[in-house]
């Protein structure tokens, strides 16, 4: 019997991992419904249950009914935060040729309210054009902005600055902030999907970085994140330059 040619092989392999990719965007983009869907629900029919028993005369009923809703908005916001995940996980990628100042224009607009609630001064570079997925791009400058507006000094208003630069073949994108920081040896778990290194003080799902970083894979490239060099947080993402 014949053997199969090492190009008829990587032919094989690589029809195999495109079927498998679009099985797999299938899967999660059904999963965000499918099991996301009663979760949600579940949170819905809690926090109604709190509202009307909210004024319950037994003080040990009242205290129960504090613990329900703590724990409603805590599911609502985790299964916001995974179908967000989700969908960017099984949406392919359109890639074009994309402006990054366009891209970090239109996660500017989504967070103009948090943006002037804050009081943040948000300053950038010069930023290329690229071959990338402009919408997923836009979705990672959010991630990163709104972190560093919610990680944020108390007493300071949020200072950040977006640059980028080439390195080799790639692009590396960052956005440094005047925040609260992160210890050197947390970078690493602080990537990690529901990963919570504040715990509850700071609202969110702890899928952020995690999805951030899931973007700059798709790509091809890969995200870090750092003590910046005075204060704060510096998280680089690397994009191919192709």
């Amino acid at each position: 019997m014949a053997q199969p040619s090492d190009a008829g092989q990587d032919a094989g392999d690589t029809a195999r991992g495109r079927i498998l990719t679009e099985e797999l965007a299938e899967l999660l983009s059904r999963a965000g419904h499918d099991l996301l869907g009663p979760l949600n629900q579940a949170a819905s029919l809690l926090a109604l249950l709190v509202r009307r028993h909210r004024d319950a005369p037994d003080a040990e009923a009242a205290v129960l009914i504090e613990h329900l809703g703590n724990a409603a908005v805590r599911m609502e916001t985790a299964v916001e935060g995974l179908q967000g995940y989700l969908n960017l996980a099984s949406r392919p990628l359109e890639v074009r040729t994309v402006s990054l100042h366009s891209a970090l224009s239109e996660a500017l607009a989504v967070l103009d309210p948090a943006v002037k609630a804050s009081g943040a001064t948000i300053t950038a570079d010069a930023l290329p054009s690229i071959d990338c997925d402009g919408g997923k791009i836009a979705a990672v400058f959010e991630i990163l902005i709104d972190n560093a507006i919610k990680f944020r000094q108390a007493a300071e208003a949020p200072r950040i600055h977006i640059s980028a630069s080439r390195q080799g073949a790639d692009v590396l994108i960052s956005v440094a902030d005047n925040g609260i920081g992160i210890d050197p040896g947390y970078c690493e778990e602080a990537l990690l999907p529901f990963r919570r290194l504040n715990g509850r003080e700071y609202p969110g799902a702890g899928l952020g970085l995690a999805a951030a970083r899931l973007i700059a894979r798709l790509h091809g490239g890969g995200l870090r994140i750092e003590p910046a060099p005075e204060a704060g947080t510096k998280v680089t993402i690397a994009l191919p330059a192709r």
